[in-house]
């Protein structure tokens, strides 16, 4: 009788998940354990500093995806300075990520305002072309000074 319960209950679940367009469904299961399903509502943008010094990202992004937003996006994530090594997650809302991008990323010595490094700005990812809700957008910050890039992956796979 539990296995014809959860059989009806997760489709059910997921119904109602995509129905509402929620960011994730936690289902309490009879038995008292509980299992989370995953909103397709977001964009998770992941950053990783993956060199010896700090980096400004600089993600710019625009709720349109557009060709005007593309060359004037409205808004830069607030991701402030990643340390060395540091990885930061951000799961942002779907609607609010038309294009999204890093524009022109710096690269600084501990405690210093100039940049030892700064990297070109990537291609500008289109939602529906590029990437759409439920993806992961990656950002990986690879190299030092002249030679300081970005990386830019969507679910693992290299794009810029």
């Amino acid at each position: 009788m539990k296995l014809y319960n959860v059989a009806l209950i997760l489709p059910l679940a997921l119904v109602a998940l995509l129905g509402a367009g929620c960011s994730g469904v936690t289902l309490n299961l009879p038995n008292g354990s509980s299992v989370v399903l995953p909103g397709v509502d977001t964009v998770t943008v992941e950053l990783f500093n993956d060199t010896d010094f700090e980096v400004e990202p600089r993600i710019r992004f625009d709720s349109s995806s557009n060709w005007l937003a593309s060359l004037f996006p409205s808004e830069e994530l607030a991701t402030g300075t990643l340390a060395p090594g540091q990885l930061l997650r951000l799961d942002v809302d779907c609607d609010k990520l038309g294009v999204v991008f890093s524009d022109a990323a710096g690269q600084f010595a501990s405690g210093e305002d100039v940049p030892i490094g700064q990297a070109d700005s990537t291609r500008v990812l289109q939602r529906e072309s590029d990437y759409d809700c439920g993806d992961t957008v990656q950002f990986h910050f690879i190299g030092a000074e002249s030679s300081f890039g970005v990386i830019v992956s969507v679910n693992d796979v290299v794009v810029d």
